[in-house]
């Protein structure tokens, strides 16, 4: 299905399933994730619902092979448990194109069987056309619109001050994307095969962007534990592309600290590089609200 033949202003659904504890722990196996909150709390990472919905998504609309992630959003409504039945429905806006490129944004929600919402957000995906693949380089497909925040803030000297969340280091793997790939439905040929791969703009295999994003989530909830997965709130732009071998690194800084009356809101800028080349993979922006203690019976 072409982007432009989408039918705009009509509720996809996108399914009914259950989480389930093996499926988190699939997922966080294929990430590398080994944080013990998810099952501490018996919660379910919010960047994986996004990533199951986002598959479910891809295969509905049938995008063409190639069709690249651009902008994620995602807002966790109080968290999934395990063993939670979820109703996933996607809402496609009206396709925009500059030149050969297509863009298509589409909100999404999950809902428990009471028709509350557990998350809520939005993927933007672009589809190049051949011609466009064969006379663009990679950089060339980066959006003009940035997320809030500012992952980019430096000292006085001009260098990016030390991460003061949790840092998290990957180094893209085959088997690692085939193991993504199955833990999440995105079975895209650009992170599988070889020979497509190489025919695109980006000259080989590379990773899934909700891959990557998902190395920022084990970076909040290691900071923040039950508090990203129950209010976790993530804004963010994928500005390149990794590819096997890169060493990936996430980083991230408290932007601002404000006191509410239902908790401590903190808001941060985040962001993955590539550790060797120092390119930019995502920037972005992640906030959390960190609730009062309950009270002990």
């Amino acid at each position: 299905m072409a982007v432009s033949r989408v039918n705009t202003g009509t509720d996809l659904e996108l399914g009914t399933w259950t989480v389930t504890e093996d499926a988190v722990r699939q997922y966080l196996e294929a990430v590398g994730d080994t944080q013990p909150a998810y099952f501490d709390c018996k919660l379910a990472p919010p960047v994986a619902l996004a990533a199951w919905t986002l598959g479910a998504l891809l295969k509905k609309l049938a995008l063409p092979s190639g069709a690249i992630h651009s902008l994620q959003e995602l807002e966790s409504c109080g968290g999934v448990h395990f063993g939670e039945e979820v109703r996933a429905t996607a809402y496609p806006g009206r396709p925009r194109r500059r030149g050969n490129l297509e863009f298509l944004t589409t909100g999404y929600t999950l809902r428990n069987r009471n028709g509350e919402q557990l998350l809520t957000g939005k993927s933007t995906v672009l589809i190049v056309s051949p011609s466009e693949e064969e006379a663009a380089g990679e950089g060339s497909l980066q959006t003009s619109a940035a997320p809030p925040g500012n992952s980019g803030i430096s000292t006085a000297d001009g260098k990016r001050p030390q991460s003061s969340l949790p840092v998290i280091t990957r180094t893209i793997t085959q088997s690692q994307l085939n193991d993504y790939s199955q833990a999440s439905g995105d079975d895209n040929p650009l992170h599988l095969d070889p020979a497509f791969a190489a025919s695109t703009q980006f000259g080989g295999i590379i990773a899934h962007g909700m891959l990557t994003l998902a190395f920022v989530g084990e970076m909040m909830v290691a900071a923040y534990g039950r508090s990203w997965l129950e209010t976790g709130l993530l804004n963010a732009k994928f500005r390149g592309a990794a590819h096997l071998g890169d060493r990936l690194e996430t980083w991230g800084q408290v932007a601002r600290e404000e006191a509410r009356p239902n908790g401590r809101s903190v808001e941060c800028s985040v962001n993955v590089r590539n550790s060797r080349s120092g390119e930019e993979i995502i920037n972005g922006a992640a906030a959390v609200l960190i609730k009062p203690p309950r009270p002990s019976l």
